[in-house]
């Protein structure tokens, strides 16, 4: 019997797993490319059983990955939806519809980790920031820009021209360059750090931190707490989503 597909569709790039744990490096796409980044990834892989989908890309996006879904393999995707409650996990959303579901996946996926409370953070194209309890209740979160998004802005918006992207900067910032790397990695290492010392001081639990996403490597060097660090924690929510409510 052929394995299942998970597949986690972001804006900007595409990762997958099989059922026995078998994790493929996310591989970046266009919108127009991605049925040739499909035809490279996936052409010879042989047909799996069933596929199960996590998007917030563009409708046009998941509309091309179903269409090449059912050219190759005659199948469709199966969607896995946000809702108010899974996996032990209470939706933190006054309308769940809303909130992402790469960062509900990532949810529970953290919460079976720090069962006893956690703060989740997903550094991708927009980062991201959730909290939840010792009794399973997502209390809510943050959304910013991603590393990269803040970087662009601010270069944009100003006459300012350093060289390259983000380095290995200093503890303080000694060049126009470093002092924007630092200014942009910390502004994110001080919301992460306040939101677990406020669930700390509110007496709600010492939450265990968990980061994912392609740009949590630019802050891991200078955070100042224990962390997990997970690059497919939304493949692994939906395995324990399939696994425990899904069937």
């Amino acid at each position: 019997m052929s394995e299942d597909l998970f597949v986690d569709l972001g804006n900007s790039r595409i990762k997958w797993m099989s059922a026995s744990g078998q994790v493929q490096q996310a591989v970046e796409y266009t919108e127009r490319g991605l049925h040739g980044v499909l035809d490279r990834v996936w052409g010879k892989r042989p047909q799996p059983g069933r596929i199960w989908l996590a998007t917030v890309a563009s409708t046009e996006s998941e509309h091309m990955l179903r269409d090449w879904i059912q050219q190759h393999w005659r199948k469709q995707p199966r969607i896995i939806p946000v809702q108010s409650s899974a996996c032990g996990v209470s939706c933190g959303y006054v309308q769940p519809e809303q909130l992402g579901v790469d960062r509900w996946m990532a949810i529970i996926a953290a919460h079976k980790i720090f069962p006893a409370g956690v703060c989740v953070v997903d550094c991708g194209t927009a980062t991201t920031l959730d909290v939840v309890d010792g009794q399973g209740n997502h209390l809510g979160g943050y959304i910013l820009p991603g590393l990269q998004m803040m970087h662009q802005s601010l270069l944009q918006g100003t006459a300012m021209r350093p060289a390259g992207e983000f380095m290995d900067a200093l503890e303080w910032g000694n060049s126009t360059a470093s002092c924007i790397d630092l200014g942009i990695r910390k502004s994110l290492l001080a919301l992460i750090e306040q939101s677990v010392e406020r669930m700390q001081a509110a007496g709600v639990c010492d939450p265990g931190l968990v980061l994912t996403g392609g740009a949590s490597t630019l802050i891991t060097s200078h955070l100042q707490l224990a962390f997990e660090q997970r690059e497919s924690l939304v493949l692994e929510g939906m395995m324990i989503f399939v696994q425990e409510d899904a069937g």
